[in-house]
């Protein structure tokens, strides 16, 4: 059984995604936005995990784990990092090399706890996550909007109306959906993605957001026109396709996240 004890720290970070052998075209195209100056507010959780001390009842003391965050993330704080963290004058500080950087300020053990996750969450749209043993991962998140009814035509109204409740209303329903898309491998030597974010964004908005996006999903999407479109058949059929889209690419389609709302969630996994 493993048992883990995460600490949560936060840290803002002045930066620019820039790479000096390249033409300001090339720069604009790779980074957008990004190849100017701006800021991010960031997140950072660490796991430590490990055998729970039978004396003291704990794997790791928090007391002790707290200065080891503070250490980890001084030079990042109120920074800007291009000039004021020698790392980032050869690497771009995409969130995949912050977090890289993160990790390598960290003691793989603390007593007897060993590191095993880093957690860096950027504003509200990207999470890179680094495991012990498992490729690095980049979630990416979006928002969409989608009306549906749950029926199943091969029950009765009775029936379909035991069965889905108020899901069953004739007019159907409507949610603003959470889609959490986590794409894994090595970030680029030179961009320091995993994928870049408007390359992905595009993805997204065409295999997404065109299908589904302000769309009754009985009455027009192919997907759910034999198919009772439950967030899991949904969450199925975007995995699906970003799948498909993906395969030949280069990159790898580690999960979705479905958030129907605040309550119910949906996840597909390769």
């Amino acid at each position: 059984m493993k048992t883990s004890i995460a600490r949560r720290a936060f840290f803002s970070s002045g930066r620019k995604l820039f790479h000096p052998d390249w033409s300001d075209e090339e720069n604009a195209r790779v980074f957008g936005k990004s190849a100017r100056p701006h800021g991010a507010d960031c997140v950072l959780d660490v796991f430590y995990g490990g055998e729970i001390n039978a004396q003291n009842g704990m794997i790791v003391n928090l007391a002790d784990l707290k200065p080891v965050l503070a250490q980890a993330i001084a030079p990042l704080d109120d920074a800007f990092l291009p000039d004021d963290v020698a790392y980032f004058q050869s690497q771009r500080p995409t969130p995949e090399n912050i977090a890289r950087f993160v990790w390598q300020q960290l003691p793989p053990q603390i007593g007897d706890a060993t590191l095993m996750r880093v957690l860096i969450s950027e504003g509200s749209r990207v999470r890179c996550e680094i495991e012990t043993g498992s490729p690095m991962k980049i979630t990416r998140f979006y928002e969409f909007a989608a009306a549906h009814r749950l029926h199943a035509p091969a029950l009765s109204p009775q029936e379909n109306s035991a069965l889905f409740g108020k899901c069953n209303n004739p007019h159907g329903h409507g949610h603003n959906y959470q889609l959490a898309v986590t794409l894994e491998g090595e970030p680029d030597a030179q961009s320091g993605f995993i994928i870049a974010p408007q390359e992905l964004d595009q993805i997204v908005d065409e295999e997404v957001f065109e299908r589904y996006d302000h769309r009754n999903l009985n009455e027009e999407c192919d997907d759910f026109q034999n198919t009772v479109p439950t967030s899991e058949n949904l969450a199925r059929a975007i995995f699906a396709h970003l799948h498909e889209r993906l395969k030949n690419s280069g990159y790898r389609l580690a999960k979705i996240g479905l958030n129907e709302t605040r309550k119910n969630y949906f996840e597909v996994e390769a």
